[in-house]
């Protein structure tokens, strides 16, 4: 039933089964053998008066049913088919007392008399039929069932003035001994034709929602069909063909009456009755959400206020004056003149100019703080919201609605909050260094909610960058500091202790500094901590040590390659470790070019920038790849110092070389551990935010994504229960199973405890998170022999156009994951657009 519509996927169902049944019947008649003795039936007249009087019958019922249903609600469509269906009762009504054995009705009576009555009301019904099927049921212009009625009138008329009349124009139809004619066989296969063409028309129509009984208007037409086959097939008139005939027309005659009382009365009464059903839970809801709003009103302590913007009536609730320090009653009489007596005469212009800019249509709704004076003298702050709700028959503004908040409080904790924050800017401001906020969330995010605006100039990027995020933080660390900076940053967090590090960054205007940080740990009531301390710059003392350092370990004590050249950059020393890091005896060395080391991953334009910042600065540090004597290319950390006689002039180049490449591969792998979860292996929020960024450009570009929040239900009761670490267990083993049922290019990632997100990008993504939830409820083996049981509830949100980004569709997925939630758990929703409005905070 996939071809039709499934509102009409029931109904065509039954209309088909019997048009099956009424097939095998037509079958059966036609392949089994007739017994002797029926090839024509014994009093077969009073059966056929019986079985003509049913079709009748049925076909009055057909008319009367559409006529006297009330025209509003009845169909053009029904119509035209009910006007075609009393035609055909009269012409029945004709061709039974025309048939062979009745009194002699004007003319005698005969087969051929009959058969042209019967073709003249098959004929009728057809075209009413095929009308009704092409036809646009609701409605159709120059279409009046009076015309209709009119037509069918004279086409009765005209019929029964030509069979009695002049039956000797009628081509012959039936000959005594030798059964039908070849005319009448014809226009009976049209005729089955036509009504066949009626059935198909019909079941094309059924793929969209029709506004009729599509099913039982195909049955019906099906089984008139059927009916005419048996009329090609008789020999004689009381056969037992020419009976199924008629018994096949009075059931399609049925399925139309069934098909126009259930459109026509059954329908209508029915849509009235869920009217009613609907306007009772209406009121019902109305009530609710009235006595709710009275509530929400109390709990707010809001004051409301109506107020007609063309005659000035104003309504005040009992909280409105009690702001005021006044009762309702001793406002009286009340008036929009009340508001303008106790708000200040300042903020009125303002006040009403933002109501005459919603009023003309340029904001959605009115808003304004404004002063009022209290009872006792002061003033007090109100925020003051509303919005125009109706209009007057000219279409002119009429009722707006709208609260009185009383925000003082808040109004007076915001001045203060300013003032406190400058004062600590003033003093940020006047002491060497940086102050700061520090704050490491519970997923390890580092957040700065203060820190002072000189961050900048020490550190090289913005206050404002690391507000919310320390990544622009953790971007200026040298990168051989930054794995110390981030683990020295986790044992603070973990042990709730004071920070104290030393640590580099390369900033973008000054180059690399040495910067010193202590700072404060204060727990918090949540188990969080917070830091305060400051940063300050120690990179010429940092500086200074090392050139101790040099001095005490001059060249063989040290463990970096020192080089040192004379003012040509001539090589004139070199120490055991720049032996070993370079490949190069000492003596093999000694007279030549540094360039010697050069690997030729460096262009001409590095070297120079690096001798012009040696004579601008007089040092230089960066990394630099050489080559070793072997071929071997390494990477070693170079800090090259001038060396000045006491005018001033340059009389050796002193280079520091540290082999760095460890550290390089260090940092490889922390920028791997940055990206992945260190639990489950999987990718982390940050990976995810990379990845997502990529699928929405793809799906932009045409192709599928789904974005699913997935949420374990049941496992802080495994945590409580078995412990941390089983429950750390369970998550590794079922992130094992998801990873394992994804396809190719579909990501799993780990937001935090047990929440997951799920990227998938094949068109048909319901068979993958069956197989989530699937693998989810699947128990886990623990270590201590038992098992532990959980279900996972999924949020799914699908790209469509007019998504921004795919923070929006994660937060669709969450809004979807509440809901499944909510309906039961271990299941995945869908989101929808229209369920986003009243989002609530989903259940763990």
């Amino acid at each position: 039933m996939a071809y039709f519509h499934p509102i009409h996927a029931h109904s065509a169902r039954r209309s088909l089964g019997l048009l099956a049944i009424g097939l095998a019947g037509l079958i059966a008649l036609w392949w089994v053998p007739t017994p002797p003795g029926v090839a024509g039936l014994a009093h077969y007249l009073p059966l056929h008066m019986a079985l003509e009087t049913l079709a009748i019958v049925a076909a009055v019922l057909v008319f009367a049913v559409a006529w006297l249903t009330p025209e509003r609600s009845t169909a053009v469509g029904m119509r035209i088919l009910a006007c075609c269906f009393l035609g055909v009762a009269v012409l029945d009504f004709s061709h039974m007392l025309s048939y062979q054995g009745m009194p002699d009705f004007v003319t005698p009576s005969s087969p051929e008399k009959a058969i042209d009555f019967w073709f003249a009301a098959r004929l009728l019904a057809a075209t009413g039929m095929l009308l009704a099927a092409l036809l646009p049921w609701r409605g159709c212009r120059g279409v009046t069932p009076g015309l209709v009625l009119l037509a069918v009138g004279a086409y009765v008329g005209l019929a029964h003035a030509l069979f009695l009349l002049r039956p000797e124009w009628a081509p012959r139809t039936f000959i005594a001994g030798e059964g039908l004619t070849a005319f009448k066989v014809g226009v009976e296969i049209a005729l089955t034709l036509a009504f066949a063409a009626s059935a198909a028309v019909l079941a094309w129509r059924m793929r969209k929602p029709c506004a009729f009984d599509a099913p039982a208007l195909l049955g019906a037409a099906g089984w008139m069909a059927l009916s005419e086959l048996f009329f090609t097939m008789y020999a004689d008139v009381t056969d037992v063909y020419n009976l199924a005939g008629h018994l096949y027309k009075i059931g399609a005659h049925y399925l139309l009456f069934r098909a126009l009382v259930v459109d026509g009365i059954r329908a209508p009464y029915a849509a009235l009755e869920r009217s009613r059903t609907e306007l009772a839970e209406n009121s019902s809801r109305l009530t609710d959400e009235h006595r709710r709003l009275e509530s929400i009103l109390a709990g707010t302590r809001a004051g409301t206020w109506e107020w007609n913007v063309q005659t000035g009536e104003t309504i005040f609730n009992a909280r409105w004056a009690e702001m005021l320090g006044y009762r309702l009653e001793e406002l009286e009489p009340i008036s929009i003149d009340t508001w303008r007596r106790f708000a200040h005469p300042d903020d009125l212009a303002d006040s009403d100019a933002a109501i005459h800019r919603h009023l003309r249509g340029e904001t959605p709704y009115y808003e304004h703080e404004s002063r009022m004076r209290h009872r006792a003298g002061h003033w007090i702050r109100v925020q003051d919201r509303g919005a125009l709700r109706t209009l007057t028959d000219k279409g002119e503004p009429e009722w707006m609605f709208g609260t009185h908040i009383d925000v003082s409080d808040r109004h007076r904790a915001e001045q203060e909050r300013g003032e406190a924050l400058n004062r600590l800017r003033q003093l940020s401001d006047s002491v060497p260094g940086v102050l700061f906020e520090c704050r490491v969330e519970a997923d390890g995010r580092m957040v700065f909610p203060y820190v002072g605006r000189q961050v900048d100039e020490l550190i090289g990027c913005r206050a404002e960058d690391v507000v919310d995020d320390a990544t622009a933080f953790y971007a200026r660390l040298h990168p051989d500091d930054r794995a110390q900076v981030i683990e020295e940053v986790r044992r603070a967090k973990d042990a709730l202790q004071d920070w104290s590090a030393s640590f580099r960054v390369l900033h973008p205007v000054h180059g690399e500094r040495r910067i010193r940080g202590e700072a404060r740990c204060q727990a918090q009531p949540d188990g969080a901590g917070e830091w305060f301390g400051y940063l300050q710059d120690e990179t010429e003392a940092h500086r200074n040590q090392e050139w101790l350092r040099l001095s005490a370990r001059v060249f063989d004590a040290s463990q970096e390659g020192i080089l040192v050249t004379d003012a040509e950059v001539r090589i004139v020393d070199a120490n055991p470790a720049m032996e070993a890091l370079t490949g190069y005896a000492r003596d093999a060395l000694l007279g030549r070019n540094p360039s010697v080391l050069r690997s030729g991953r460096h262009d001409a334009a590095f070297f120079a920038a690096m001798y012009t910042k040696l004579q601008h600065d007089g040092r230089w540090q960066g990394e630099m790849w050489n080559r070793h004597r072997s071929g071997e290319i390494y990477v070693v950390k170079v800090s090259i110092s001038t060396v000045r006689d006491e005018s001033g002039r340059i009389e050796h180049y002193v280079a520091v070389f540290t082999d760095i490449s460890k550290l390089m591969a260090q940092r490889d792998h922390f920028s791997s551990l940055a990206n992945f979860d260190a639990l489950t292996g999987l990718p982390n929020r940050r990976l995810l935010e990379d990845r997502l960024h990529q699928a929405v450009g793809n799906a932009r570009r045409g192709k599928h994504l789904v974005v699913c929040m997935l949420d374990l239900d049941g496992f802080k009761a495994v945590n409580d229960s078995a412990g941390h670490a089983e429950g750390d267990r369970l998550l590794i083993e079922l992130a094992q199973r998801m990873q394992h049922i994804l396809r190719a290019g579909e990501t799993l990632a780990r937001l935090g405890g047990d929440e997951f997100v799920l990227l998938l990008v094949d068109g048909d993504f319901r068979p993958a998170l069956e197989r989530v939830l699937e693998v989810a409820r699947a128990p886990v083996a623990l270590c201590g022999g038992g098992f532990a049981r959980v279900t996972a509830s999924i949020g799914a949100s699908a790209y469509r156009h007019g998504v921004e980004d795919g923070a929006q569709l994660l937060r669709e997925a969450d809004h979807a994951l509440y809901r499944a939630k909510r309906a039961g758990r271990s299941r995945w929703v869908m989101f929808a657009p229209e369920d986003a409005a009243g989002s609530e905070t989903p259940p763990a």
